[in-house]
């Protein structure tokens, strides 16, 4: 076979050869087509589920774990939590500060101990009586707390009996 001999293979005797893309179409015409149709189609679909998937997630999750960046639905706990203690912290407060609840009762305290060694000899018992007033008042504010979780949580005040 010489030179100059067309070649089977390569389109004809010109010298010419078809493109590989063209050849893959002359070879499979169907496969090409699916091949060239289906696989960006495949590929757009793929990619739009994933995008998909990932907002689910940044819903969920947010932009980050814990209470940093955007917020998402596990983090509503974290949240709440969080400003509950905020909140009780600024209620309670504390005792050695003389801040909050606390920081009051304390002051009330120093104030009746105060007033109680100003009575002389009638101290002890101005001291026993501001010890029950004292604790009437907290056993009173504890049970009207009780009293407002039990009617905030369905059905704990059946359960209590209040």
């Amino acid at each position: 076979m010489s030179v100059a001999q067309a070649n089977p293979n390569d389109g004809g005797g010109d010298g010419y050869t078809l493109p590989q893309s063209l050849q893959r179409f002359a070879r499979s015409p169907q496969g090409f087509i699916l091949g060239a149709i289906l696989s960006p189609l495949l590929e757009g679909l793929n990619d739009a589920v994933v995008q998909f998937l990932d907002l689910i997630v940044f819903v969920f999750e947010g932009s980050e774990p814990g209470l940093v960046g955007t917020y998402g639905i596990a983090d509503i706990p974290l949240f709440i939590g969080t400003q509950l203690v905020n909140i009780g912290a600024t209620i309670g407060g504390s005792a050695s500060d003389g801040t909050g609840f606390l920081g009051l009762v304390d002051r009330l305290v120093e104030a009746a101990v105060g007033f109680a060694t100003v009575g002389g000899p009638l101290a002890p018992i101005i001291l026993a009586g501001e010890v029950v007033v004292v604790v009437w008042l907290l056993a009173f504010i504890g049970r009207r707390i009780i009293l407002v979780i039990a009617d905030a949580v369905p059905g704990l005040a059946g359960v209590l009996g209040t």
